[in-house]
């Protein structure tokens, strides 16, 4: 037998649930800063009663939400391949490499370009705009000091340049969760994207250049700090960007995101046991709990930028997805969301 659904629920009905349910997140997550896991239960919890009220079984209510979180499952294998991703290009050098090589393009006379720049690599590399800001963002408002550069300025193109970076970048999250449920491949999504996106980054570039000329200083002691350490680290090689030749590569070809994201991180692995050799004890832990140079501490600001990636990084963002997926099976469940469709559509 098919699950029941409410299909009798009226719009104002649907929308008050609606407003019950924001409301539940909003307060908890913003007012008592409930990580937002916890958020999500409360509310699945919320309408679990409602159902209930409403003369649904549990049965039926638990079959909707296991049919929610099937129409994203494909998001939840692929961030598994991610993490592995993640950390095979960390350990390989790809993504230092790139890093290091990012840094020789900052210019003090086009510095704000130069950080919009930057920052756009990097949040592709990385997937993560909050970590790109958080690191490449602390140190770009500190060598606006330096240049005599306006921080409010340099604070947006870090930002900008981040979350373009997130945005475009098949390690990232939510490019990955967005695709997923829609039911599409990663690369198309991203290829979809970049109509809109690669226009809105060139504006971008030139309304920076208008800013250009403004600063001063030509000290770059702190680009030369982060290329030592990333030298340091022993990652930096010209070779380990192959992982990425890979990755792109493949992309062009529309090879399925799950396969080339297999051979990307095979490709990694290669060039891993080029310049070191870990134990496949170590190799284990690393795809598992993230990649960490063994002398991160000493690495500073770069060292925390490195330890990133594994399977294990992924559960929180998963967990997301799962409890997410579960809350809009119940919805159609209740049927607050056709409910709402419905009043759309008849105003």
């Amino acid at each position: 037998m098919p699950p029941k659904i409410l299909t009798q629920i009226s719009p104002q009905l649907a929308f008050m649930i609606s407003a019950i349910v924001i409301a539940i997140m909003g307060v908890t997550m913003i007012g008592f800063g409930w990580v937002p896991h916890l958020s999500l239960i409360l509310a699945i919890c919320v309408l679990l009663g409602i159902g209930l009220f409403k003369g649904l079984t549990f049965d039926d209510m638990q079959a909707q939400m296991a049919s929610g979180v099937m129409r994203g499952i494909g998001a939840i294998y692929l961030f598994f391949f991610i993490g592995l991703m993640v950390a095979a290009l960390m350990m390989s050098g790809a993504i230092p490499t790139l890093m290091y090589f990012g840094f020789q393009l900052i210019s003090p006379e086009y510095y704000y370009i130069s950080a919009f720049v930057l920052t756009s690599i990097i949040g592709i590399a990385l997937g993560s705009s909050l970590t790109t800001a958080a690191t490449l963002g602390v140190a770009f408002i500190g060598m606006s000091n330096a240049f005599d550069a306006n921080v409010a300025i340099a604070a947006g193109a870090v930002v900008s340049g981040a979350f373009f970076g997130d945005k475009m970048s098949p390690l990232s999250d939510t490019c990955t969760i967005a695709s997923s449920v829609v039911g599409i491949d990663l690369f198309e999504h991203i290829r979809n994207m970049m109509y809109t996106t690669v226009p809105a980054w060139i504006l971008t570039v030139i309304i920076f250049w208008f800013f250009s000329g403004q600063t001063a200083g030509s000290d770059l002691s702190q680009v030369t700090v982060l290329q030592g350490q990333l030298i340091e680290s022993g990652l930096v090689h010209g070779y380990a960007v192959l992982p990425f030749v890979v990755l792109v590569g493949l992309a062009v070809f529309r090879v399925n995101a799950i396969y080339t994201i297999i051979c990307t991180i095979v490709a990694a692995l290669i060039i891993t046991y080029l310049h070191s050799s870990p134990s496949f004890g170590q190799l284990g832990g690393y795809l598992f709990a993230g990649y960490a140079p063994a002398e991160s501490l000493e690495l500073g600001e770069v060292g925390g930028m490195l330890s990133r990636g594994g399977v294990q990084s992924m559960f929180f963002t998963q967990a997301i997805v799962i409890l997410a997926l579960s809350l809009g099976g119940l919805l159609t469940a209740l049927g607050i969301l056709p409910a709402l469709l419905s009043g759309i559509k008849d105003t």
